[in-house]
């Protein structure tokens, strides 16, 4: 059974009309139903009822396109998966890093590191989402992505390894009322419009607002969420609401920004993290990303 012809036979039953299935195949109506009819012929039984204005799946055939209606699209994936493995080699990886996280200078030097021992490694690297760098690490695109811990911590199909720490922080423009006060605790802002990322877009990160927020006595006003954490970085920017946020941040950088550390708040966890099934290689790599000794050295 030719994949072509499952292909075909998938595309009629979604449609259940030839000719509207052969044009969305871009074939001629004929040379389908003669696919068609090859594959009744060799299955040894029909497949449709065909009449003058209607074509209805028989039992037979309902029952194969319920087991094969996902099969092209997944087969597309498969070749599409195998394509980019052969097109980075058994040496080659693609290490996603979440988007507004500075983290350059301790990438640069543990991917020297890696350079260094292991000179056949090829790493390409690509900034995304939170929801990107996880459905991305699920697919296959990425070998390895570097996220926060919360992100990833409690999903059973990674393994998560600690990079670095770094105090949580109050984020603000600058303009604002509070900017100035010494001391400024999370309870300072029980009153005032919190931005954070959406529960779609990152559970463990709008969850760990509210802990925090819980845990200071009060429960915070959101007022925004938006679903990048680009886009929560310039709501800040533009002065729509405070955000608590990891030291990691290109907004440690702004002028326009004031970011106050709350050390009393649990650290902030950049981590790498892998499928439980991975390459030898990207083993290698992550084992020094994350080791320890290595790791200090940067603090």
């Amino acid at each position: 059974m030719s994949i072509t012809r499952i292909r075909y036979f998938v595309e009629v039953a979604r449609c259940l009309s030839f000719s509207e299935a052969a044009r969305r195949l871009y074939t001629a109506q004929p040379n389908l139903s003669k696919q068609i009819a090859q594959m009744e012929q060799e299955l040894g039984f029909p497949l449709f009822v065909r009449s003058h204005r209607t074509v209805k799946l028989t039992q037979a055939g309902e029952y194969l396109y319920d087991k094969l209606k996902d099969l092209p699209e997944q087969l597309d994936e498969y070749f599409s998966r195998a394509r980019e493995m052969a097109e980075k080699g058994d040496e080659g990886i693609i290490i996603g890093v979440l988007e507004g996280q500075d983290v350059n200078l301790v990438l640069r030097e543990r991917l020297a590191r890696i350079q260094e021992r292991f000179p056949r490694i090829n790493v390409a690297l690509e900034r995304n989402s939170y929801q990107n760098l996880r459905s991305g690490l699920e697919s296959g695109h990425y070998d390895l992505i570097i996220t926060l811990s919360f992100d990833v911590e409690d999903d059973a199909r990674f393994r998560v390894y600690r990079l670095y720490e770094k105090s949580p922080a109050i984020a603000m423009h600058r303009s604002h009322p509070l900017a100035k006060k010494v001391d400024l605790d999370l309870i300072d802002l029980k009153d005032e419009p919190f931005v954070v990322i959406s529960r779609e877009e990152s559970p463990g990160g709008y969850q760990k607002l509210i802990d925090s927020c819980s845990a200071a006595g009060f429960q915070p006003r959101i007022v925004r969420e938006p679903r990048s954490l680009e886009s929560l970085l310039l709501c800040v920017e533009m002065g729509m609401g405070v955000a608590l946020l990891d030291q990691n941040t290109r907004l440690v950088l702004s002028p326009d920004i004031i970011t106050i550390p709350q050390n009393a708040e649990p650290m902030a966890v950049v981590a790498a993290t892998v499928k439980r099934e991975l390459r030898t290689v990207v083993q290698q790599t992550v084992e020094i990303l994350a080791r320890q000794e290595e790791a200090d050295e940067d603090k």
